[in-house]
């Protein structure tokens, strides 16, 4: 690998974990992009494109160094899930690619490079894999507590906000915080009256 190339992973994934990126990069045969932020997905894997194409592996380029290693892995797992199975048609997250994304992922687990936090969350994920780290809301929130904003303060969410608080979210919309069914706050869009189901993760511009 390349010297420039290792200094744009040293930036994106926790020091200790580089080196065994660097390895399943460099032994791979894909492209890996690091993207701006997008709200439908933290990652994606990408098939070939023609006849000499090459897969790709995109990453959004805001997440913190240990949800980018999470999601690194979640991709990769579909990279080696599309190499070990050529020829048949799978579920995107079946039972395949759990299995693959298990035995990737068991070997991060270290106290050097995760938080103990996280590697409990993590375990705990392993034992009923979702097609989605934010779809495991225990994950996500423990996740959350890495996260920052440009001046090194944590975000504010909907979960810290009290009941009734009238607040932003980063697409403009403005609400009113209600009820929390499971996961997921019943909020009035104070802008056109409707009711919305909101994560209790979204990060929230101001309250009141």
């Amino acid at each position: 690998m390349k010297n420039e190339e290792l200094q744009i992973l040293q930036r994106y994934f926790p020091a200790a974990a580089v080196p065994m990126v660097a390895e399943a990069y460099a032994q791979s045969r894909f492209q890996l992009k690091f993207k701006k932020p997008r709200n439908s997905k933290l990652g994606d894997f990408r098939p070939p494109r023609g006849i000499n194409g090459i897969c790709c592996i995109t990453l959004n380029g805001d997440l913190n160094p240990y949800q980018m290693l999470v999601t690194f892995v979640h991709e990769f797992a579909h990279y080696m899930v599309y190499v070990n199975y050529p020829r048949r048609r799978l579920e995107p997250h079946g039972e395949e690619w759990k299995q693959t994304f298990a035995q990737l992922l068991l070997p991060y687990l270290k106290p050097e490079i995760f938080p103990e936090d996280i590697i409990i969350a993590l375990k705990r994920h392993l034992q009923h894999i979702k097609a989605s780290s934010t779809a495991d809301a225990n994950l996500a929130k423990v996740m959350k507590r890495y996260d920052s904003n440009p001046s090194g303060d944590k975000p504010l969410t909907v979960d810290d906000i009290p009941e009734g608080a009238v607040f932003q979210l980063g697409n403009g919309m403005r609400f009113k915080k209600g009820p929390k069914r499971r996961t997921r706050y019943q909020c009035e869009c104070l802008d056109n009256g409707r009711t919305y189901s909101v994560s209790g993760l979204a990060e929230v511009i101001f309250s009141k």
